[in-house]
């Protein structure tokens, strides 16, 4: 059975820990309800654990609180790792921070975006399919809640996915990078719990305009069976 390592950069809110656990949990679950074979293999990278070579079959980086410019020695560690895997052909997976890191690490930037918040469900356009994926949807819907984004992909990555908002919403590098801004991982219930304590930072039109928006269908399931997919490659 494949192994995944799942890299957890962020610690839930108290309260929510009883419901969701940790985001490494709340992905665990989310790939077992569609039917993934995947063992798990928990790393917590903000108390310096980060897997050795060839640890795992494939990994994921998860969302976080932080940014990647913030001066934090664990996201200095993580990009090195990023880089060392990639190089030894690993293949990895990242959602959110998840995304913007492997693409800050690899050669891209990322960064506080002046667009502002990105709040609840948003769609994409698909420019460019995988080669290995076996589906020709035009555009995907997820859940998000930003304020960074990646401004520039790396030199050897292809958009998968953007918008007028967030441009580069999804990349892939070959068959060993495959990275999403949204959260496939995350439901309506999960952000309506999450978003009312960041209402102010975020501002009230942009915090309703979002919330508004969570009772619309998502593609999180579509998205979780690429990722699926891309870790048996």
């Amino acid at each position: 059975m494949l192994q995944l390592g799942i890299l957890e950069t962020d610690t839930l809110y108290a309260d929510l820990q009883p419901d969701y656990q940790s985001y490494g949990h709340m992905f665990a679950g989310f790939f077992n309800r569609l039917g993934g074979q995947l063992n798990y293999r928990f790393y917590q990278v903000q108390q310096g654990e980060l897997p050795a070579p060839q640890a795992c079959d494939a990994y994921l980086i998860t969302g976080s609180k932080s940014g990647v410019y913030d001066d934090k020695p664990w996201i200095t560690a993580l990009s090195g790792w990023i880089a060392n895997a990639h190089q030894g052909g690993e293949k990895i997976a990242g959602i959110c921070f998840g995304h913007q890191i492997l693409a800050h690490s690899l050669g891209g930037q990322a960064g506080k975006s002046e667009k502002g918040w990105g709040i609840g469900v948003h769609t994409t356009a698909v420019t460019q399919h995988p080669g290995w994926l076996n589906d020709d949807t035009s555009h995907i819907r997820l859940i998000y809640s930003h304020q960074d984004q990646v401004g520039q992909l790396p030199a050897t990555a292809k958009r998968l996915a953007g918008s007028e908002f967030c441009e580069n919403a999804a990349f892939f590098i070959d068959q060993r990078v495959l990275a999403f801004q949204g959260h496939p991982e995350f439901t309506a219930q999960y952000l309506s719990r999450l978003l009312p304590r960041r209402a102010q930072a975020i501002g009230e039109t942009c915090y309703q305009q979002g919330m508004n928006t969570l009772n619309q269908p998502t593609d999180s399931d579509r998205v979780g069976r690429w990722l699926l997919e891309f870790f048996q490659l």
